[in-house]
């Protein structure tokens, strides 16, 4: 298993932050290396979509564990294994803060983690633009 975090403080609501981490059609604002997604459906645990990056193939994710203004995981299947992008809520001592993540199962994590990696490292830039349109 690999795995990558990231968390940022927000002055905005939870349910604001859940709006915009809900607008699937509408991550390319705030995900730079993103070209597009489309939801197949409701935000809602099982429900199919699809994402191309701007230099990527196009993938298909499931979403899983979904809880409305709390968390979410995107659950992308790769050759004998899973990647998972995180995304949580985090409501510390009043305070709230936006954790972005991935992880990568399987027993060639080793070779796909180069490539992840490598979008990992735009992880902290994503997390600023998010913040930035949900408080504005």
């Amino acid at each position: 298993m690999w795995t990558f975090e990231y968390y940022i403080e927000t002055k905005a609501s939870a349910s604001d932050i859940w709006k915009i981490l809900a607008d699937v059609e509408n991550w390319n604002k705030w995900i730079d290396s993103l070209e597009y997604s489309t939801l197949d459906g409701n935000f809602e645990n099982g429900t199919l979509g699809t994402c191309k990056g701007v230099n990527g193939a196009k993938s298909t994710f499931r979403l899983k564990n979904v809880v409305v203004n709390k968390s979410f995981i995107i659950q992308t299947k790769i050759p004998l294994g899973t990647t998972e992008g995180v995304h949580e809520i985090i409501n510390e001592n009043g305070s709230l803060k936006i954790k972005l993540g991935i992880n990568m199962y399987g027993p060639l994590t080793f070779i796909f983690k180069r490539i992840i990696s490598k979008e990992a490292e735009n992880i902290p830039i994503s997390a600023k633009k998010l913040v930035e349109l949900v408080e504005k």
